[in-house]
């Protein structure tokens, strides 16, 4: 069986640097906690359950968290211009908008409201561009991806001259990941629902990153031996949540000189200690400006 990519203890470390950033930003702040503010425009309880888990980890580094809860049916000036309010708030250091979003709204559109130091998720096209452009330096990154690549560097998974495959192509996940990766040395190729023989493909890997948002899509006849496979997938199925890896087939494939990330326990709780880490760091640059 594989070696397994789990998010602690990295994750935990995250989450210490974040309290440490936040005590500096309270002394400069006379004691005023700086805010993390999460916008949710839906009834879907995964998506509450989650939102509810962040904001009691960004509490626990010493952030004062708001939630703004909207209708599912809000539509993109109600979203935008509460995005735009918290953007002018000089107490909110960071602002997460959660998916979903209801049927109709424009993500790209609602998320040009938020101030781009205060875009603590990497949404806004200001973000994005300086990814694309490979400028790092104080840039908020989309928080997933920036744990996939977290998660492999806690596990000192070489990148560099690495033959690297990315499982989807969204803007969310899928796009920076190969961003991230091509930046770290990896040649990266991208799949996705449109690609013919997708395991032709997948099967060339030495790192393959797996987020298509579809449940077990990536079987053991898609993964070569030894292969690092990161699970961004999270799908609930009954009492359980699983990922778009079939984690047991991919595990006896790859074999013990491969290694597979836990769904849960691994790209998930690396994300969360990534968004408060990242609130925590653009929480101490408005404190120091």
């Amino acid at each position: 069986m594989s070696r397994t990519l789990a998010a602690k203890p990295r994750s935990a470390a995250l989450a210490d640097e974040a309290a440490r950033l936040v005590a500096q930003t309270l002394a400069a702040r006379g004691g005023k906690p700086p805010v993390l503010a999460a916008v949710i425009a839906t009834e879907e309880v995964d998506a509450l359950i989650y939102t509810e888990q962040l904001l009691k980890q960004a509490a626990a580094a010493g952030l004062a968290v708001k939630k703004i809860s909207l209708a599912a049916t809000a539509g993109d000036a109600e979203i935008s211009a509460t995005l735009k309010r918290l953007s002018d708030d000089s107490d909110v250091a960071g602002i997460i908008l959660q998916s979903p979003l209801p049927s109709g709204v424009d993500r790209a559109h609602v998320v040009a409201a938020i101030d781009p130091s205060k875009d603590v998720d990497g949404a806004t096209a200001a973000n994005a561009a300086r990814l694309a452009a490979g400028d790092l330096d104080g840039t908020l990154l989309p928080a997933t991806a920036a744990a996939v690549l977290e998660l492999l560097r806690a596990h000192e998974i070489p990148l560099e001259g690495r033959r690297a495959v990315v499982v989807g192509r969204s803007s969310v996940v899928g796009r920076p990941v190969a961003q991230l990766l091509t930046l770290a040395g990896a040649t990266v190729q991208v799949v996705h629902s449109k690609t013919p023989d997708m395991g032709a493909i997948t099967r060339t890997a030495q790192i393959l990153v797996v987020a298509a948002g579809v449940r077990g899509l990536v079987r053991g006849e898609h993964v070569a031996p030894g292969c690092v496979v990161v699970d961004v997938g999270i799908h609930a199925d009954g009492d359980r949540i699983v990922g778009d890896v079939d984690a047991e087939s991919v595990s006896a494939a790859v074999g013990e000189t491969g290694a597979l990330s836990p769904v849960p326990g691994g790209v998930g709780p690396m994300t969360n200690a990534i968004l408060v880490l990242q609130a925590a760091q653009a929480a101490a640059r408005h404190a120091a400006a």
